[in-house]
């Protein structure tokens, strides 16, 4: 498995930051990651996603225009769902172009660590959700889980959704989101982590606390990436 696709419960759960770092984890053990988002939407021109990633991993954020255009095959403005986006613009986005820039990526390096765009089941196109060119890509799937009030119901239901497409999940990752301790006592979030793990039968690979800068996060992430590396072995 040279893939892994990381999505979340929702959006603005810390899935660019969990991706950075581990990019960033792997990276520093002599392993060839690199990052792709299929779809940026809401930042027109350079992916700020993607920027956020080489920032994590202590690359440089400009790359050349042929190597962005694999990176992030489509940059869209509007700051929606990648079929509402590309409607709006005029853009057809071809699954198929997706594909290619990822199977090039997973040519050329050791692993490819796919940032989704929103959760699981968000439709690229009216016809193809982005679940549907996971599944074709046989990629394993990573799940970032906002860890706040109300995260449980959406974790449970990704991880029906994957298990449901017959999709291998590779792990939860629980990430402390801003804000999500201020309403919710520290009972609540350890029990979040141990509830969703006893009904689902996932394995959780860990929580990443909250990082008021994540380029300096390595520490914090380390028991995350430790765990993923025991389940992972590159080939």
């Amino acid at each position: 498995m040279k893939g892994f696709f990381v999505t979340g419960t929702d959006t603005h759960v810390g899935k660019t930051v969990v991706c950075g770092l581990l990019a960033g984890f792997l990276r520093a053990r002599g392993i060839d990651a690199v990052t792709q988002k299929w779809v940026q939407t809401g930042t027109p021109g350079w992916p700020a996603d993607l920027a956020t990633h080489r920032r994590i991993m202590g690359l440089p954020e400009d790359v050349p225009p042929e190597q962005l255009d694999d990176l992030c095959p489509y940059r869209l403005c509007f700051p929606s769902s990648p079929h509402l986006a590309a409607e709006r613009e005029g853009v057809e986005i071809d699954t198929s172009r997706i594909e290619a820039a990822y199977r090039r990526l997973e040519a050329s390096h050791d692993i490819v660590l796919v940032e989704g765009v929103g959760g699981f089941l968000v439709p690229l196109t009216k016809k193809a959700l982005v679940c549907d060119l996971v599944s074709r890509l046989k990629l394993s799937v990573l799940v970032v889980v906002g860890n706040r009030l109300g995260c449980v119901n959406h974790a449970l239901l990704t991880v029906e959704a994957i298990r449901r497409r017959e999709v291998p999940l590779a792990g939860l990752i629980f990430n402390r989101v801003p804000g999500g301790s201020r309403w919710s006592p520290e009972e609540l979030l350890s029990d979040n982590i141990r509830i969703v793990e006893e009904i689902s039968g996932a394995p959780v690979l860990g929580e990443v606390p909250f990082l008021e800068n994540p380029a300096a996060g390595g520490d914090a992430f380390f028991p995350v990436g430790r765990a993923f590396l025991d389940r992972w072995k590159p080939r």
